[in-house]
C-alpha cells in the first residue's frame, strides 16, 4: 500500500468520526453509540481469534479466556431478559433469523410475517433469510387505523393456513405487538411464535414496550444496537430447551463459524448498563419520540399513528409524499448534518423502495447522548425549515452543529460513574 492510501484511509476514519461522531444529528433508527467503558473493551486480541462450537467445547484450543467471558455474556443476557436459554453468538440479526428459520423449519414450512411496506425486515421474506429456508410465506394482515397487527383477520387465517411459524416484530415498529392472542390461537396446531425483537430490544430491557417471552413468544431475537446501545450482533433467547438446541444447531455448523469474538465484551457490559441504567433510559426514548412527533405533527408533517399518541417506540414514521416524498427530503436533511433514513409505508409498492413515500425517524441515538424534549421540539423546527419553508440546508447545518455540540458525551452509562477509571 502506498503512503498515500495510507493517508486516505486515516483521513476517511477522522473524517467519520467527526463528522457523524460529533457534527450530525443522528436519527437513523436502527443505530446507537456504546458508552466509552463498553468501547475500551471492543477491540483486543480476541478480535483475532476463532471459536467455533459452544462454551467448554470448542473446535479450537486457546480458549480459556473467551469460554468465560461468553459465559458471562450468556449470563448477563439471561439475568437481563429473564429467560432460561441464551445464545450471543449470531454477528448479526439477519443472521439470527436465518439461523432460527434454519433450525426450527423445514423446506415448505408455512411461515406468516408482515409485508415489507407493513414494517418487516427483509430477512423474513422470500427475497431474505426465510426464502432462502424455502419457507412458504403468507402477509399478517395489517390495521392501518390502530397501525398493528389486524387481528379480526388474523385469527382464521391461522387457523385456516395452520402455519409452522409466525414471525413478529418489524423493522418499523410503532406499538406492540398483540403476542398474547396470536399465541392462544396457536395453541392447539403447535405454531411457533418468533419474535424479531432487533429495534426495541431496549426498550424491553427498560420495561417499556413489551415482555415478548413473558407474553407467548417461543423465540426473542433481537440486534444489540439499535435501542439496545451494545455493539453490533444478534442475541437469541427462549425458554424452551427443546428449541434452544435446534437453534444451537442453526447458528454452529449451520449459518455462524467464527463469531466475532471482540463483541462479547463490550456486550457484556451493556447488558449491565442497561441492568442500572435502562429503565430511565428507555422512559426517556418514548417521551422524546412521542414529543418529536406532536412537534412535528405541529409544523405541518403528516405523523402516521396520530390518533394512537403517534408511537410507543423510539420511532417516528412520516409521510412526506406531498413534499416531495423520502428520498429527496432524507438528502436535503443530510446537507444540514441531520441524519435520516427513506422508508417505505402503506400504499407504497415494494419497487418504490428507491424513492418511497415515508421517511422512518429514531430517537435512540441522540436520547443516549442526553437530549431531552425541548432539544428534540428544536429538531422538529429544522425540518420545517428544511422541508416546509426551504431553506438552504448550508444555513442550518450551522445551528445544527451548534446544538449537537453540547450533546457529546454518553449518559445513561457507567461513563457517569467514572469505571472507565477504576
Amino acid at each position: 500500500m502506498s503512503e498515500e492510501h495510507l493517508k486516505k484511509i486515516r483521513k476517511c476514519v477522522e473524517n467519520q468520526n467527526l463528522w457523524r461522531g460529533n457534527k450530525t444529528i443522528n436519527l437513523i433508527a436502527s443505530e446507537n453509540v456504546i458508552s466509552q467503558t463498553a468501547k475500551s473493551l471492543s477491540y483486543s486480541d480476541f478480535a483475532h481469534r476463532y471459536a467455533e462450537g459452544l462454551v467448554y467445547h470448542r473446535e479450537y484450543q486457546g480458549q480459556r479466556f473467551h469460554d468465560e467471558i461468553e459465559q458471562i455474556a450468556i449470563d448477563s443476557v439471561k439475568k437481563l431478559f429473564n429467560c432460561k436459554f441464551a445464545d450471543v453468538r449470531c454477528p448479526a440479526a439477519t443472521t439470527a433469523n436465518i439461523a432460527i428459520y434454519y433450525g426450527l423449519c423445514n423446506y415448505g414450512d408455512k411461515i406468516f410475517t408482515l409485508s415489507v411496506p407493513n414494517g418487516a425486515h427483509i430477512s423474513m421474506r422470500k427475497f431474505g433469510g426465510a426464502g432462502l429456508r424455502g419457507l412458504k410465506i403468507f402477509d399478517i394482515p395489517f390495521d392501518y387505523d390502530k397501525y398493528n397487527v389486524d387481528m379480526d383477520l388474523f385469527g382464521n387465517l391461522i387457523l385456516g393456513i395452520k402455519p409452522d411459524i409466525i414471525t413478529l416484530g418489524a423493522s418499523v415498529f410503532l406499538f406492540p405487538h398483540p403476542i398474547a392472542e396470536i399465541k392462544e390461537i396457536c395453541q392447539d396446531i403447535g405454531t411457533i411464535i418468533h419474535y424479531d425483537g432487533s429495534h426495541v430490544l431496549g426498550l424491553i430491557a427498560g420495561g417499556e414496550f413489551q415482555d415478548p417471552l413473558l407474553e407467548g413468544a417461543d423465540v426473542l431475537m433481537a440486534s444489540t444496537h439499535k435501542t439496545f446501545p451494545g455493539p453490533q450482533g444478534a442475541i437469541i433467547c427462549t425458554n424452551n430447551e427443546a428449541l434452544f438446541h435446534n437453534i444451537e444447531k442453526g447458528i454452529f455448523p449451520g449459518t455462524v463459524s467464527n463469531h466475532h469474538l471482540h463483541r462479547l465484551p463490550p456486550l457484556a457490559i451493556v447488558c449491565e448498563e442497561m441492568n442500572r441504567f435502562g429503565k430511565k433510559y428507555a422512559k426517556q426514548i418514548i417521551k422524546n419520540a412521542k414529543a418529536f412527533a406532536t412537534e412535528l405533527d405541529r409544523k405541518g408533517f403528516k405523523v402516521l399513528g396520530k390518533k394512537l399518541g403517534y408511537t410507543e417506540s423510539h420511532q417516528i414514521l412520516v409521510d412526506l409524499s406531498e413534499f416531495g416524498r423520502g428520498l429527496k427530503n432524507a438528502e436535503l436533511l443530510e446537507k444540514a448534518d441531520i441524519i435520516t433514513n427513506k422508508n417505505l409505508i402503506h400504499g407504497d409498492d415494494v419497487d418504490l423502495a428507491s424513492d418511497p413515500s415515508g421517511i422512518r425517524l429514531g430517537v435512540q441515538e441522540m436520547t443516549h447522548l442526553g437530549m431531552k424534549e425541548p432539544e428534540f421540539k428544536i429538531v422538529a423546527e429544522f425540518f420545517k425549515r428544511i422541508i416546509i419553508d426551504s431553506e438552504t440546508p448550508d444555513k442550518i447545518k450551522r445551528e445544527v452543529n451548534e446544538l449537537r455540540s453540547k450533546f457529546l458525551n454518553i449518559n445513561y452509562s457507567f461513563d457517569e460513574l467514572g469505571v472507565l477509571n477504576d
